[in-house]
């Protein structure tokens, strides 16, 4: 008899928040470390930087290093999850991979944040040669956990159902981590001065959340080895599970749109902190702003995807989703002080309406590269007896590896070294630097020296370009998406796989269909929709209440906050208290405040369940960053 891992609704969720600390990690590397080594594309004294100005590794070599670093990360995919997939222990399939890899995972992800060879120049060899060298040992490592994660995702969901809750479940909690890094972390290095790197070893036991796989996973000895049910799965070669994986029809069309839409996506990551604290000016408060817009809303443009998607299938509403972000990703360069000339109100509104809008498409970019391999792999084990769930996910891992290297190391890590001016023709390669005297060279200021202008008419050239970069490949993902099929369910599968094997019987996945339960859970989507997009002004509330205090000397603190967090409208309350405090204090220094009692009355109205009200709280913070201007 089959048992279940997943035989409770509490143990769906758990599952799916195994990956969050080394995803968590992973996303904090994709968005900070490379601009932490290199800060030309950063805002001066930028806390993203180990230390602004200064670039701790070879500009020329290192992207091409990392790129090979990051392909290298994709091929060994398709050997890890051969071995994953064909593994059989007394202790199981998929744990050993876990718990052998998580403690050089870690220890490897630690050493890759210190330049061992310090700031000068002359070390920036051997920075470039530790750091790769420790990205390889970290990718390789991180590989094996994830693939081994992913790969049970196939065996330990009982059906369709349950697949689709728990692949949600992870989109989540992907939204909670791209939340926090791009929308959080910003203002937290801000309001506790704190560098990235500093920030990011903090974070580290968040790592071991991975371990937990290895107690809700039914496998091994106890229950039957390799197979959760204690039958024997048939075996077959490496190169018979690449060739069945790639020969899929339905895989690999879904395989060229996601090409597509990751080597945007890799892209925008990477550069969305350059692009909004270098291109628009913003600082981490203002970044929060932004990244609340854009992730705030996912959980419930989740659950309306799924309901578009019930209608309409998978690959129109997907499609919807690539237009969508190629639209929002344009905001940034409209939003640029390129284009406005750092006006702050087109600044807040085109950036909060672009994410917005970008939002109906980050959760299905979660989601979807998990789904689609987990429901084709779980399909083929029911027809063919053939278990390679693990190369799936390979499949999809490698092929973003080397767009995404593309992108993100070759393509942007050149360009945000470019620069170009209003008032001078031609574009100019800069790199910040460290004198020997000690002085701190920045990127802007040697690109000025070269142009011939004031640093304040440089501008940096990567930032401005990547929007069109990526709108382009999100458009061309939407037309290859035309040959998906228009959904993804069993009896589809079946078929498909019945092209390339007229021996398969296809009736196990029909019946199948007719037993699987299709209900959605409405107020777990509503909790998840709180938990992640309302985290922000929890937290944001209680900085701004702590800076209030600091600069008028007025408030309590820790009582405004929980009665503002906890009690609808008594925010109109506090919210009037805060403005008149910064108004006040605006007035002894000769500053005029922003909005007025009227205004912040009528937001608190609007937006009763503060601190949710993003808008009244923009406009606080633009007082508070006054008055410490002034200071």
């Amino acid at each position: 008899m089959k048992v279940k891992s997943l035989d409770k609704n509490w143990k769906e969720f758990l599952y799916a928040f195994s990956g969050f600390g080394p995803n968590f990690l992973m996303v904090l590397m994709g968005a900070f470390f490379t601009d932490a080594l290199n800060p030309t594309a950063l805002d001066a004294g930028s806390l993203q930087a180990i230390m602004h100005p200064v670039c701790f590794i070879l500009p020329a070599i290192f992207p091409i290093l990392y790129a090979i670093a990051k392909v290298f990360d994709g091929i060994i995919d398709i050997p890890f999850a051969y071995i994953t997939d064909t593994l059989s222990t007394k202790w199981g399939r998929r744990r050993p991979a876990i718990a052998v890899c998580t403690l050089p995972m870690i220890v490897s992800f630690v050493c890759a944040w210190i330049p061992i060879g310090g700031a000068d120049e002359s070390a920036q060899l051997i920075n470039t040669i530790w750091i790769c060298f420790w990205c390889l040992v970290f990718f390789a490592t991180y590989t094996m956990c994830l693939i081994a994660f992913y790969g049970s995702l196939s065996t330990v969901c009982s059906d369709e159902s349950q697949r689709l809750r728990v692949s949600g479940y992870k989109s989540f909690f992907d939204t909670i981590s791209y939340c926090i890094v791009y929308g959080l972390v910003p203002l937290l290095l801000d309001a506790f001065e704190v560098h990235i790197d500093k920030f990011v070893f903090f974070c580290i036991p968040l790592m071991l959340t991975i371990l937990i796989p290895l107690f809700l996973i039914k496998e091994g000895e106890k229950y039957g080895y390799p197979e959760n049910d204690g039958l024997t799965a048939e075996k077959i070669s490496i190169f018979e599970s690449v060739k069945i994986t790639f020969k899929n029809v339905l895989f690999r069309r879904w395989l060229y749109v996601n090409c597509c839409t990751f080597f945007g996506l890799q892209m925008f990551l990477v550069g969305m902190n350059a692009m909004i604290n270098g291109g628009m000016g913003f600082n981490g408060a203002e970044m929060a702003l932004v990244n609340t817009c854009a992730f705030a809303p996912v959980p419930i443009m989740l659950y309306l995807f799924n309901k578009l998607k019930a209608k309409k299938g998978i690959r129109f509403t997907y499609q919807t989703c690539l237009i969508a972000f190629a639209v929002a990703i344009m905001s940034f360069f409209f939003a640029s002080t390129y284009v406005t000339g750092g006006n702050k109100i087109l600044q807040y509104a085109i950036s909060c309406i672009g994410g917005v809008i970008g939002s109906w498409g980050i959760g299905a970019f979660f989601m979807v590269p998990y789904h689609i391999p987990a429901q084709i792999s779980s399909v083929e084990e029911r027809l063919t007896g053939k278990n390679h769930s693990a190369m799936y996910f390979a499949a999809n891992a490698v092929t973003t590896s080397i767009v995404g290297a593309i992108s993100g190391s070759l393509v942007y890590e050149n360009i945000k070294n470019l620069f170009i001016s209003k008032e001078a023709s031609g574009i100019e390669y800069a790199v910040g630097k460290i004198t020997d005297t000690g002085e701190k060279i920045s990127a802007e200021m040697i690109a000025a020296e070269a142009f011939g202008v004031s640093e304040a008419s440089v501008f940096n050239l990567g930032t401005l370009v990547i929007p069109f970069i990526v709108c382009i490949v999100c458009i061309l993902g939407a037309i290859l998406a035309m040959k998906m099929p228009k959904d993804y369910t069993p009896v589809l599968v079946a078929a498909e796989l019945k092209k390339f094997d007229s021996s398969i019987d296809v009736t196990a996945a029909s019946e199948t269909v007719t037993e699987e339960k299709k209900g959605e859970i409405i107020f777990v989507q509503i909790g998840l929709s709180v938990l992640s997009g309302f985290i922000f002004g929890f937290i944001w509330l209680a900085i701004l209440l702590r800076s209030v205090k600091e600069l008028t000397g007025k408030g309590k603190t820790t009582l405004t906050w929980l009665l503002s967090s906890l009690i609808p409208f008594a925010s109109v309350y506090f919210t009037v208290k805060l403005y008149d405090s910064l108004a006040s204090e605006c007035e002894k220094r000769g500053i005029k405040p922003i909005g007025n009692k009227a205004l912040y009355v009528i937001l608190s109205v609007l937006f009763p369940i503060l601190p949710i009200n993003v808008i009244a709280l923009a406009l606080l913070q633009s007082n508070v960053n006054r008055l410490y201007n002034a200071d």
